[in-house]
């Protein structure tokens, strides 16, 4: 993002911005993942896109700006990208889709 401000004077040549796009949205959604330390990926998926989208809305209604559908698909190909790779580097279950145990659901008597 900070990348994107310093260029805000400077046109970026056609096609470069789906590029600043998807590679702005890698690094939020890897932040995330970091933050959540892998355990959510469904939830750090979601909340990127959501943010690209939400992002694409709001340009919309900036003076100058416009919303781009194809911006919102880089947006979310970096999360999908992202989230899919570093899933596969995982050795335990995400929290989404982990089941509690018979013990941690029986109470002790």
């Amino acid at each position: 993002m900070l990348g994107l401000l310093l260029l805000r004077s400077h046109a970026i040549p056609a096609g470069w911005d789906k590029a600043a796009h998807f590679c702005t949205f890698a690094l939020i959604t890897a932040l995330l993942w970091h933050g959540t330390a892998g355990r959510a990926p469904l939830v750090v998926l979601g909340a990127v896109v959501a943010f690209g989208a939400l992002d694409e809305v709001h340009q919309s209604f900036m003076p100058g700006r416009t919303a781009e559908l194809f911006d919102f698909f880089a947006d979310a190909a970096a999360a999908a990208a992202v989230c899919g790779l570093l899933s596969i580097r995982r050795k335990q279950p995400c929290v989404e889709l982990s089941r509690p145990s018979p013990a941690a659901t029986s109470s002790r008597s």
